[in-house]
């Protein structure tokens, strides 16, 4: 039977808009995800008070007063650390300072002479854009009557906030737009895309390559990429053009075994962040680990997009570690995925490289093919035919009266029969597989709701 669900509509962050963008950028644990999550009215950022914990960049759209604009939420720099992941965080910030119209420098009222804020205030020295110094944690009037020490940050115009209760972040928000509003556009608004934009979520397990995947398809490091288990925490979104089809791609955090995840951690709140994700998406691509295979967490993450009624294409990673001929290799592992990938044969299976971005025009091909089939409406004639077809080919079927679809979205058809008794699960199946003969509808799985007519009595 066709699952209830419903379609959240999430406002990220098009890179390929008119709108301009602000960056928040600061040394770990300031209150920028807080100060992010304020300005954009909604919790998007994961706050802990652990140092770090943002590391890709967010995106999100502000309105304010009738101005619009482009909010990014950066990792926070680290000074002096060698780590790979360290050097990533910058990597991004670095991205992020680059993209930005204006910079909001933040930094914590109760540190007033870091060495962390004076090499940052260095950076930001070389960088001709326009930088408002925010000092968070001022929540009362003593405290916004002792900001003269951050001025030997640089001189930037100060506005002293409480991201946490929302103390001066209307006046912050009034400096953003009117500093804004004396930038020149970046676009014109006729320049602007209307294409269809389909929602798409990059999902799997820790460490599968799901970063270095969306890095590879967008041509660029917007997601960290690092050998960490778990690096990606928030979800991040980015769009993309491909075939005329505009794709808001999102990385999530990785879907360890439900049973090893700590909760209220910072990597359960991830986990949490990327159900929402499939939930919210059209089309969900399953990567997994060429050499690991498809563990049973993989076909969980199936089940649910089954459920759910998403599109989805499986992803198999990392074809440039396997060994030997790659072609005998993918022939053995698809003989195994039949086996595994019984409850959904509709499935597309793509073997990539992110790394040596191998076959991902071909695995885009397959996400927009997924999109179109999902939102097919199958003609009434046809429906029809294959009605007329299945009550002479199946005796068991002699009463189905009508099949009808009763929308797209994923496809959804209600079998009609007349008298009392409910069709077998087997001959719904059959159905389904004549449907799917007429129509493959690749990508996407269908609904069948039953509706029983009741014999007219003579």
């Amino acid at each position: 039977m066709a699952k209830n669900f419903k379609r959240v509509i999430v406002n990220k962050m098009d890179t390929n808009n008119n709108l301009k963008t602000v960056a928040i950028i600061g040394r770990p644990n300031v209150g920028k995800s807080t100060l992010f999550n304020r300005l954009v009215g909604r919790r998007v950022a994961i706050e802990t008070p652990i140092a770090g914990t943002t590391r890709d960049r967010l995106y999100e759209i502000v309105e304010w007063n009738g101005s619009r604009f482009n909010l990014i939420d950066a990792a926070g720099l680290e000074k002096g650390s060698k780590s790979e992941l360290a050097k990533s965080m910058q990597e991004s910030v670095k991205v992020a300072e680059e993209s930005a119209d204006l910079i909001l420098f933040a930094v914590d009222w109760n540190e007033k002479d870091s060495e962390e804020d004076r090499s940052i205030a260095k950076l930001l020295k070389r960088i001709d854009k326009p930088v408002l110094m925010v000092v968070n944690k001022a929540d009362n009037v003593k405290r916004q009557k002792e900001l003269d020490i951050f001025r030997r940050l640089g001189g930037y115009k100060i506005i002293p906030v409480s991201a946490i209760n929302g103390k001066n972040s209307g006046d912050l928000l009034d400096e953003v737009v009117s500093i804004l509003n004396k930038l020149p556009d970046r676009v014109k608004a006729s320049e602007l895309s209307t294409e269809t934009e389909i929602k798409l979520a990059i999902i799997g397990r820790p460490n599968v390559g799901k970063s270095t995947l969306l890095n590879s398809i967008i041509g660029e490091k917007r997601a960290i990429v690092s050998e960490e288990p778990g690096t990606t925490r928030d979800v991040v979104s980015v769009n993309f053009f491909h075939k005329g089809k505009k794709i808001l791609i999102s990385d999530t955090a990785g879907i360890r075994k439900r049973g090893k995840i700590s909760k209220e951690t910072i990597e359960s709140l991830g986990v949490i962040r990327t159900y929402r994700a499939l939930k919210s998406c059209e089309v969900a691509v399953l990567v997994i680990d060429a050499k690991e295979g498809l563990v049973a967490n993989d076909a969980h993450i199936l089940g649910l997009a089954k459920e759910w009624g998403k599109g989805a294409v499986l992803a198999v990673n990392k074809l440039d570690l396997v060994d030997g001929d790659k072609e005998q290799y993918i022939e053995s592992a698809l003989f195994i995925l039949q086996h595994k990938l019984n409850f959904v044969p509709w499935l597309p299976v793509v073997f990539i490289s992110a790394k040596e971005e191998e076959n991902i025009k071909h695995l885009l091909d397959q996400v927009v093919t997924a999109y179109q089939n999902r939102m097919t409406t199958l003609p009434v004639s046809d429906l029809q035919e294959i009605t007329e077809f299945v009550r002479g080919a199946n005796p068991q079927l002699v009463n189905l009266k009508s099949i009808t679809q009763k929308h797209p979205a994923p496809p959804t058809f209600e079998l009609s029969f007349s008298g009392k008794r409910l069709p077998h699960e087997t001959q719904i199946r059959y159905l389904e597989n004549k449907i799917r003969d007429v129509y493959p509808m690749t990508g996407t799985p269908i609904f069948i709701d039953i509706k029983i007519a009741p014999k007219k009595s003579s």
